[in-house]
């Protein structure tokens, strides 16, 4: 695939969105753009998540979609500046004008009920008045300033929502108070229009609900900043500058963003390492408990690799860039935490399929209440206020922030413990998972494995030949013979024809000898006899050794047992899983004996053993088609295909590798108790998310019949300065409930 039709993904800050249906709008504007594939709008974090073919459009031509539905849009880049001056800089801006029309409504408000409360103010106002109605006017002039002054971040997208036949919350909230404004204008221009108990004016309920909406508005914005404190947090992580050494050994002082691979920085005691790379020169314990969660720090010396980020705590040091910007492990980390944030949740279709309808049912509700208003006889100033009423208390902002805000706090929550999900919808997927399979290598295990016996007729002559084999390999069991074979002094003969069998064994020549090292499957295969080596190494599985048979021209030499230790915590986390209703698994490709001694050590009763590698998928496939949802954890190396086949794949990784690709939940610290974790934030965050959509949909229930008088003959009203009142504080709620997931905590086994 050529650059041209590779596919690309693009961020999108979007300004201006202030519910559900602002978000659902660009998202439909952006899928209708020639050469988008897939595009997601996120109102928490005002971000849009584009995939597209750059043959077919390009950022600029994207952002211009966005803005011609009505929002502000501004690409998101690498070399873009920090865009958090800019919120910082618009929320000034909402303040003052949250300052203005509080100020300017507060009057208004005196003005029209002043004289309820004082009656003296009631005979003053008339006496100090140059003409009749003087402050009616007053009211009108200062209302106006509110309205088409603040107000007018609600009036302009408002009237663009209308032209795109999609109202939303400004639509609403411009239509109600520009109705009451509209009509009190009148009530003073032509008040003949009008019978004699009709003539009132409603500016102090108009410039009251723009103030009231308005710092409802600006107290979600500043409880948005809040859950979005995880990713700030990564991000600030990040060095901003750095020493650079010239030619001639100086250092400079340049921006951390200019660094290029194969540039050498140095670092100074208690100075963040800028790059991710490699120490050329010097030595210094190193604090990388930012990604492995240690806190003690790790030596650093010559050919040591070290990642951006970290602090050398002692020391300087010259490190060598090999990876700098989006490549960095950090700059993964922080596109990992947005990409799970501006996840949609397949929860969130039900929210999205109502406020697709809900904007134009509140328009209905409110035009009937006035019209039923009117049929029962009240005068039109009744009918007005209430249909003003609905208008304003229905709002769609907290079923838009339900899902989004829970997802900010919980994923970035998870990030900061370890856990960074790849997709939002693996945490909604993980919080259903019902089974949990492992796999035993490098995951319920330690991965070090260590030569515990060599036994059988030629034993040391068996270590040696296979020792000689195994010396190319990397794998776990191959290092423990080569590392035994090199403790007891042994020389390694040179190989030929040397031949790796795929889940069985290798083979090759060996001083003229065609020698094979593998389990006992492979050697059945070749015809090998293991008869006087079968009860012992029935023995040493049985106390959960690995047994690997040598045979050189087919002739058994004998066996090696190898032995890894079980992970401390593997038990604890088996239990605590199982304590959250979960069947636990194992699949590995030990023989059985091995396996199911491991498992009844962890107290782990489904055993899947002798299985390939590339049959590991297989099984998940299985267990789903039984009806189960599957979790996978394995280390993320041979374990592609199972994590990729699995409804959630979980990767242990080390703190440099968390980039891996085919799971949906990366543990960067490598640690299994995260799993436990992992699931502990996915059920939390997705409980947090039904109790938010329940909260905002019980809110409208209530609120809409209410505002629309069918409880007036118990004489419960909802004036319009409440409904907007109202309106804000369900989005708060909705935020300040989705907060309490900043404080889930990683969980620890409990000491035996």
């Amino acid at each position: 695939m050529n650059s041209s039709t590779k596919l690309q993904e693009l961020q999108i800050d979007v300004g201006g969105m202030t519910c559900a249906s602002c978000s659902a709008r660009v998202e439909r504007a952006l899928k209708r753009a020639p050469g988008v594939l897939e595009a997601s709008v996120n109102l928490a974090t005002e971000r849009a998540h584009v995939r597209y073919l750059p043959a077919m459009t390009d950022p600029e031509t994207l952002a211009a979609v966005v803005t011609e539905a009505g929002y502000a849009a501004q690409p998101v880049s690498e070399a873009c500046a920090d865009t958090a001056d800019q919120r910082r800089a618009s929320l000034r801006a909402m303040g003052r004008d949250v300052a203005i029309a509080a100020a300017l409504a507060v009057i208004v408000l005196v003005l029209s009920m002043g004289g309820t409360f004082i009656p003296a103010f009631d005979h003053a106002l008339p006496a100090a008045s140059p003409f009749p109605h003087f402050w009616d006017w007053v009211q009108w002039l200062l209302s106006s300033v509110v309205l088409f002054g603040p107000g007018l971040r609600f009036f302009r997208p408002g009237w663009i929502a209308y032209r795109h036949l999609s109202p939303d919350m400004n639509s609403l909230v411009a239509t109600g108070t520009g109705a009451a404004w509209a009509y009190s204008t009148l009530v003073l221009i032509a008040p003949g229009l009008f019978p004699p108990e009709a003539r009132h004016v409603y500016f102090d309920s108009a410039a009251v609900v723009i103030a009231a909406v308005l710092f409802g508005k600006y107290l979600e914005e500043l409880v948005k900043g809040r859950t979005s404190s995880a990713i700030r947090k990564l991000v600030g992580l990040q060095a901003k500058t750095a020493r650079k050494l010239q030619d001639d050994g100086t250092e400079k002082e340049v921006p951390a963003a200019q660094l290029r691979v194969g540039d050498r920085v140095a670092v100074r005691p208690g100075g963040r390492i800028p790059v991710d790379g490699k120490v050329v020169e010097g030595r210094a314990h190193v604090d990388e408990s930012m990604l492995s969660g240690e806190p003690l720090p790790v030596l650093k010396q010559a050919g040591d690799s070290v990642v951006g980020a970290t602090v050398a705590v002692d020391g300087r040091l010259v490190v060598e860039a090999t990876s700098v910007g989006r490549d960095k492990v950090l700059a993964q980390i922080v596109r990992l935490v947005e990409s799970a944030q501006t996840g949609k949740l397949p929860i969130q279709g039900v929210a999205d399929r109502v406020v697709r309808i809900f904007s134009p049912a509140v328009i209905a509700i409110a035009v009937t209440a006035f019209a039923v208003w009117l049929g029962l006889g009240a005068n039109i100033s009744v009918a007005l206020v209430t249909a003003v009423a609905v208008l304003v208390v229905a709002c769609p902002c907290a079923m838009g922030l339900a899902t989004p805000a829970a997802i900010m706090v919980g994923t970035g929550r998870a990030a900061e413990l370890g856990v960074l999900f790849r997709k939002g919808e693996a945490l909604e997927t993980l919080s259903h998972v019902d089974t949990v399979l492992f796999d035993k290598t490098g995951t319920l295990t330690e991965g070090k494995p260590a030569l515990t016996a060599a036994e059988g007729p030629q034993a040391e002559e068996a270590l040696r030949l296979a020792a000689a084999l195994e010396a190319a390999s990397e794998h776990p069991l191959a290092r423990a013979i080569v590392a035994a074979a090199r403790e007891r002094g042994l020389e390694l003969p040179g190989v030929e024809d040397f031949k790796a069998v795929a889940g069985y064994g290798i083979e090759g020549r060996v001083e003229g000898q065609r020698v094979i090292v593998g389990a006992r499957p492979f050697m059945e295969r070749e015809g090998v006899d293991l008869a006087a080596l079968a009860d012992r190494a029935a023995a040493l599985e049985a106390e959960g050794g690995t047994v690997v048979f040598v045979a050189a021209d087919d002739q058994p030499l004998g066996l090696l047992a190898i032995a890894d230790h079980v992970k401390p915590e593997a038990r604890a986390v088996v239990q605590a899983l199982a304590g959250h209703g979960l069947r636990v698994a194992m699949v590995t490709g030990d023989a059985r004996r091995t396996a199911e001694a491991v498992a009844a050590r962890l107290g782990i009763e489904e055993v899947h053993a002798e299985v390939l590698p590339q049959d590991k998928a297989r099984v998940v496939t299985e267990l789903q088609q039984a009806g189960r949802r599957v979790a996978f954890v394995g280390d993320g190396i041979n374990d592609a295909p199972a994590l990729a086949q699995a409804d959630v794949g979980i990767a242990l990784a080390s703190g440099t590798d968390i980039a891996i690709e085919a799971a949906d939940v990366t543990l960067t610290r490598g640690q299994l108790s995260e799993v436990v974790t992992a699931l502990t934030a996915a059920r939390k965050t997705l409980g947090n998310i039904h109790g938010n959509l329940f909260w905002a949909f019980f809110y409208n229930i209530l609120l809409i019949p209410i505002a629309a008088g069918v409880a007036a003959p118990l004489g419960i009203h909802l004036n319009p300065m409440l409904a907007g009142v109202a309106m804000g504080l369900s989005s708060i709620f909705v935020l300040g409930n989705s907060l309490r997931l900043k404080h889930l905590h990683a969980w620890q086994p409990t000491a035996a």
